[in-house]
């Protein structure tokens, strides 16, 4: 029987405002609370034992811990979007509930020499780009892979990885790590987790596992956790200022306006498209992206059914739920952009020749051009209706850069849209997104959408100057970062870098940003016509240009630097510019500058939105 806590007449156990905060809880997060304060009660009153208890889920991977001193735990994340880190935080939240005191940190604030003193290392990495680590785990990724990182003989440890499977390095950076970890002598708690984009139900699964795992490690029953609602979204029920709309569960936005803003004759289509939040309750940042969900266009649904020799009448299964496979794949499933697993898969059914020679030497090339129905027309075979879904990915929603700013365009958001366009042997292939926003959506049609905040990338404080670089539709977030500075009147300097291939058609947003620099909110606009003369000249030909100016503004100035756009070539061309610039006008050695530059990156001061 339990005891009774005798309160003083008229007193609460809690005061009103904590209590009246509690109210507004659902009934899911009120479980998870009770669980979480049930296991800080035992842990102060020495119910926890964390003696030599042995986990009988895996006996192989024992570790105990002192009768004196509980294990030490850590949790990292190395993220790019703020997904890998909305994972670690919830799993934090669950061991702290099961195991008590655990440590979390970015591998940005992680101090690498310490991993040494850690007897279990949990991570969550996401990889950026052609298996890049992200911004802030670039440090972490060359320490933990070089000659100075330490033994981890007596660590275990655990991977999850984020990535996107139309790369050809998916997942590259969590399985850096895993191998890293595992070649200084730890041992791996649980086998490393690659998640594709949709990683959700895999990454409360991994969750669910390691709570398991760990408080077996520590002697705990972890009861606890079966109180705690699963998987990320226990960690967003508690933020009561969370707003509702989410990537589940996205916004029916109307479209206010979509117009081509490239001139006749441009060699690119890009669009500016205005759309009402109204009603919402949607709040962005400068430097956050909107989430869309696209459908599929109708043709290429066609295509792929004429590929698969099916009507799309068929009845099948994707998520549990039953309906037309026309459906399906004009809503559900990824038919434009291409994994190597699935072109693997089609392969070794239609014993192809062709489709073979893609996976093991052309794929980087084939992906840039090709489709799903492309892959099936070269297969030349016969599919199951549910066969054929069940080799494709679910559809991923497409991320934009927000191109305004809440405070001077209330209740709406904007994007800068640049249609994707290749060519193969056989037809023209559009990206999914851009082909439905710009050629299917018209003025007060319907589409969902969400916000995904960026925290790697805000603006500084009013008072300090900027140097924004964002050739094409890069220079999205820079038109929101203006506006906003101008609405907060921020007293800081402006500098815009913009480039495109000719000025008459390509200016993008030209009066608005001439606006800005008659006005003075721009205090310099440097802009590179790739074609309009025989030479061609790029955004980083015009930071060389401007390379005294450029390192005042730097370093005596600190101005922060922001580059948006293009990851393959143009941030690769920027940032050598600016190490360029580093060393030739700071008088630094090509070292040095690569210091100075990480030093700016660890200080917020150089941050990039490339993709």
């Amino acid at each position: 029987m339990n005891d009774k806590v005798n309160f003083p007449q008229g007193a609460a156990p809690l005061n009103p405002e904590l209590l009246e905060r509690f109210r507004q809880y659902d009934s899911k997060s009120l479980y998870w609370l009770s669980g979480y304060c049930s296991g800080l009660a035992d842990a102060k009153s020495g119910d926890i034992s964390v003696g030599a208890a042995t986990s009988q889920a895996n006996p192989a991977n024992q570790i105990t811990a002192s009768n004196q001193q509980a294990l030490k735990t850590v949790v990292l994340y190395a993220s790019q979007s703020g997904n890998a880190q909305k994972i670690a935080e919830d799993l934090h939240q669950r061991l702290v509930a099961t195991t008590g005191e655990v440590e979390l940190a970015s591998v940005a604030d992680f101090k690498p020499k310490s991993i040494k003193d850690q007897d279990v290392i949990l991570l969550v990495a996401s990889t950026h780009g052609e298996g890049e680590p992200p911004d802030d785990a670039i440090d972490f990724h060359e320490f933990i892979l070089g000659k100075r990182a330490p033994k981890l003989e007596n660590s275990r440890y655990a991977v999850l990885s984020l990535g996107d499977s139309s790369y050809e390095f998916f997942c590259q950076t969590g399985k850096d790590f895993d191998q890293a970890f595992a070649k200084l002598g730890a041992q791996p708690l649980l086998e490393r987790v690659d998640c594709d984009l949709d990683f959700e139900e895999q990454a409360e699964n991994w969750i669910a596992q390691l709570v398991e795992a760990v408080s077996g490690l520590q002697g705990n029953s972890g009861t606890q956790s079966g109180s705690v609602h699963g998987g990320i979204e226990s960690n967003e029920s508690l933020n009561t200022e969370q707003s509702t709309w989410t990537k589940e569960n996205p916004f029916k936005a109307t479209v206010l306006a979509n117009l081509k803003i490239t001139g006749r004759g441009s060699v690119k289509h890009i669009n500016h498209i205005e759309i009402s939040l109204e009603g919402s309750g949607i709040t962005y940042q400068p430097g956050d992206s909107l989430g869309v969900w696209a459908k599929n266009d109708s043709a290429l649904v066609e295509g792929v059914l004429a590929a698969s020799q099916l009507n799309g009448d068929e009845i099948i299964s994707f998520k549990g739920k039953s309906k037309p496979l026309k459906q399906a794949l004009t809503e559900n499933l990824e038919i434009t952009l291409l994994n190597k697993d699935f072109i693997d898969q089609v392969s070794k059914l239609a014993n192809s020749d062709l489709l073979n020679e893609v996976v093991e030497s052309n794929y980087a090339e084939y992906i840039q051009n090709h489709q799903v129905v492309d892959v099936l027309e070269a297969a030349a075979l016969s599919f199951d209706a549910q066969q054929l879904v069940d080799l494709l990915k679910p559809i991923k929603p497409r991320m934009y850069s927000i191109a305004s700013s809440l405070e001077a365009n209330p209740e709406e958001v904007h994007l800068t849209v640049g249609l994707v366009k290749n060519e193969n042997e056989t037809a023209t292939r559009f990206g999914a997104a851009s082909h439905f926003l710009i050629d299917s959506l018209e003025e007060d049609d319907e589409v969902l959408v969400f916000v995904e905040p960026n925290k790697h990338f805000k603006l500084p404080e009013a008072s300090k100057p900027t140097i924004m670089i964002g050739p094409g539709t890069g220079v999205a977030p820079f038109r929101a970062f203006l506006q906003e500075r101008q609405e907060v009147e921020a007293s800081g300097a402006n500098w815009l870098f913009f480039g495109n291939p000719n000025f008459n058609t390509d200016f993008l947003y030209q009066v608005e940003f001439q606006e800005f620099l008659k006005e003075g909110l721009l205090t310099e606009l440097s802009v590179a016509f790739s074609r309009d003369q025989e030479e061609k000249v790029y955004v980083q030909d015009r930071l060389i240009e401007n390379a005294e100016k450029v390192w005042q503004w730097i370093d005596n100035d600190d101005a922060s630097v922001y580059v948006c756009g293009d990851m393959s070539r143009m941030a690769k061309d920027v940032e050598q510019a600016l190490l360029n610039i580093i060393e030739q006008q700071g008088r630094k050695t090509p070292e040095q500058a690569k210091e100075y530059l990480k030093a700016l990156k660890k200080n917020k001061r150089y941050q990039r939105d490339v993709y």
